[in-house]
């Protein structure tokens, strides 16, 4: 354990990169003011997710299927706005202490849930 007591060393992949960047294209097709806004809460975002996942890494269930079966997923945000709440996936390597951060998608889907 380090002297600021974080176990895992969090890396944001250029997967996870690439997803920020369609929704701050989502985001800049709604005017100057809302991408602003966007990019005022971008920052703040990551620096959360960071500390949250090297300090709890298994915070997030495990996704049992569809297309990240294997990782884990939490969810970033309490708006009751669907599009301003995240679905975050990534994978825990324990033996390393390390956790890649894949994949950010809005939670909002038209998509009935399985069960």
């Amino acid at each position: 354990m380090t002297e600021d007591n974080r176990e895992f060393s969090v890396h944001f992949t250029e997967e996870f990169n690439k997803c920020l960047d369609q929704i701050q294209a989502f985001f800049s097709g709604q005017g100057e003011d809302v991408l602003e806004w966007w990019f005022s809460k971008e920052d703040n975002m990551i620096d959360e997710i960071d500390r949250l996942l090297s300090s709890f890494p298994y915070a997030g269930k495990m996704v049992e299927q569809g297309p990240f079966k294997g990782f884990r997923c939490l969810t970033y945000g309490k708006s009751r706005h669907r599009m301003l709440n995240y679905l975050i996936f990534y994978t825990v390597y324990e033996s390393d202490c390390e956790i890649d951060v894949i994949n950010i998608l809005p939670a909002r889907s038209k998509r009935k849930r399985k069960k």
